[in-house]
């Protein structure tokens, strides 16, 4: 893979993740907005224990991302 398809791949991963971050801040912000504060604080405590949320963007597209960063490194 080059190093250019690598850095499609990490920035369509790195995307993803963002989108689902801002999701997550929209859900936070609209229960704070409806004073549902401890359903806030729920939902942050069950997305601390979300291993996905936690782990690295790379992570996400193991087969392709992961792949593509192992190889792009070995041939440097």
């Amino acid at each position: 893979m080059s190093e250019s398809e690598i850095q499609k791949v990490v920035v369509q991963a790195l995307r993803k993740q963002r989108h689902d971050f801002i999701n997550h801040l929209q859900v936070i912000h609209g229960l704070l907005q409806l004073g549902k504060g401890q359903r806030a604080l729920d939902y942050i405590d069950e997305l601390a224990k979300d291993p996905r949320l936690i782990s690295d963007a790379l992570e996400e597209r193991p087969s392709s991302t992961e792949e593509a960063v192992t190889d792009g490194n070995q041939r440097r």
